[in-house]
């Protein structure tokens, strides 16, 4: 029957005469999509499969709604390593109790994980190129930005306050590319893990997303290419005057600056849309839900003015060491990331060599690996742990030992909202800076409650192990008027 069907086509469409060339196209598509359907994302071989056992379109189906549920399936059922279909294929995922053997591990790669899931060998994703070519990226990042804070602190707290004066306006049109580039990005990364593999060289360059993607790296490098001419003439004439060559304080010069102390290249445009990728999306998901956290918890809001209002009396001004000083702010913070986290499998990695863990599990080369959040609910971690405790980090950090331990930007086996070991994100040390500047300023400014009728925090949409807030839930915001806090920031 397949048989008949295959070589019909090709004499239909003959007889009407299309043309050879055409009808033998077809029929290899035909073929091509047959053989995708049948041998592509099949389940590793060794592992206990979670799931009912469907097609795998369906399976990837299954785990948008329905990931945390399957992860709870599996670990519940048995201690080793278990596999399901994702969106993105088959999936191994690891027990939190491998977190020590594999947060170091040179073999599985969270390099090798963007590299394949986020296709950056296709136009329009060369975002994620810096991070996945060299170290270039991440050292600009802990290096460059990390080391810069001091600097650029008090900058953004400015930048913050013109910002919410203006109501939150897309100012410029580089504003616009990043969050545009960086919905676009993941939105077309979801569906191509959705097609199968075979066919993924072929849909990307027919996507709306894709195509935007391509159209705001042109739009990007028309922005940014004129800035670096400019700033290499002027660090030109600076050198034949004599003068010191001035480094700016941004990310095209932490790029440029890791780059040339490896002797390596970077595309600049590539690296500034990196930066994007790893800040827009996430900083603003985590900050959503600390807004969702602080309405559904408003008895937080006075304590934390207060807190906001005994650290500025005391440094008279927002920088580094101020930022340190909210305690209280980012106990709420990491409670709020605990409970609600960006992703419920902040822990990526795929097998760049087949890996005998120390249980005996075998890890085949090329898997895709994960290890959830799980732990962060765990009873045994955390006493009473699906309840909202703004206090509880805070409380955690006065016992010794705890005042660096348990901060919003630490990590630990029982702590990975933002990764682990030698892979956790660089950038978490600006994120968390950026975040408090925007709470401090928003708490001191303004009043935030949801609308009437609503006490309870929206719940966050599930798609996949990614937590999205509630995007139809409002916000009502009026500017405070009762003079209680007079500060100039």
């Amino acid at each position: 029957m397949a048989h008949s069907t295959l070589t019909s086509i090709p004499s239909i469409l003959l007889g009407n005469g299309i043309g050879g060339t055409v009808a033998i196209a077809v029929t290899v598509f035909i073929i091509i999509l047959t053989v995708s359907i049948y041998f592509n994302d099949r389940p590793y071989s060794g592992f206990l499969k979670i799931g009912r056992d469907e097609s795998t379109w369906r399976a990837k189906q299954r785990w948008l709604s329905s990931a945390k549920s399957l992860m709870n399936e599996g670990l519940q059922k048995t201690n080793f390593p278990f596999q399901v279909i994702a969106n993105c294929g088959p999936l191994i995922i690891l027990p939190p109790a491998t977190m020590d053997e594999i947060r170091n591990d040179d073999r599985m790669t969270f390099k090798a994980w963007l590299k394949q899931h986020f296709f950056t060998t296709y136009p329009g994703f060369q975002g994620f190129i810096p991070a996945v070519e060299n170290d270039v990226f991440v050292n600009s990042v802990r290096i460059g930005l990390t080391q810069s804070l001091g600097q650029i602190t008090e900058i953004l707290s400015s930048e913050t306050s013109i910002t919410l004066e203006e109501l939150f306006p897309f100012s410029t049109e580089w504003l616009k590319i990043a969050v545009d580039y960086t919905v676009d990005f993941f939105t077309a990364a979801y569906v191509l893990r959705l097609c199968p593999p075979v066919l993924r060289p072929l849909v990307h360059w027919f996507l709306p997303q894709t195509r935007r993607l391509r159209a705001s790296i042109k739009a990007a490098r028309r922005l940014i290419e004129p800035e670096l001419a400019a700033r290499r003439l002027a660090q030109e004439e600076d050198r034949k005057a004599g003068k010191p060559v001035e480094k700016h304080v941004d990310a095209l010069q932490w790029v440029q600056s890791a780059a040339e102390a490896k002797g390596l290249h970077c595309d600049p445009v590539y690296g500034q849309l990196n930066y994007t990728l790893g800040a827009v999306h996430t900083t603003s998901v985590t900050f959503v839900n600390i807004l969702y956290d602080l309405m559904a918890h408003p008895e937080y809001i006075e304590l934390l003015r207060e807190e906001i209002s005994r650290v500025f009396q005391e440094h008279g001004k927002w920088d580094k060491t101020a930022l340190t000083k909210l305690k209280l702010m980012d106990s709420f913070m990491k409670e709020s990331a605990r409970l609600t986290p960006v992703t419920m499998l902040p822990v990526n990695r795929v097998a760049e060599e087949t890996v005998t863990l120390s249980d005996g599990t075998v890890i085949p080369k090329g898997a895709t690996l994960g290890v959830p959040t799980l732990r962060s609910v765990d009873p045994s971690v955390y006493q009473d742990p699906l309840k909202f405790d703004g206090h509880r980090f805070y409380n955690l950090s006065q016992q010794p030992g705890g005042a660096t331990k348990y901060q919003f930007v630490s990590t630990s086996n029982d702590s990975i909202i933002f990764g682990h070991g030698k892979h956790a994100c660089p950038g978490r040390f600006f994120a968390s800076n950026e975040i408090k500047i925007i709470l401090v300023h928003l708490l001191t400014k303004y009043e935030l409650k949801f609308p009437e009728g609503t006490t309870d925090r929206p719940k966050p949409m599930e798609m996949g192990a990614d937590l999205m807030p509630n995007p139809e839930m409002k916000i009502l915001i009026r500017s405070r008027v009762d003079g209680v806090v007079n500060h100039s920031f």
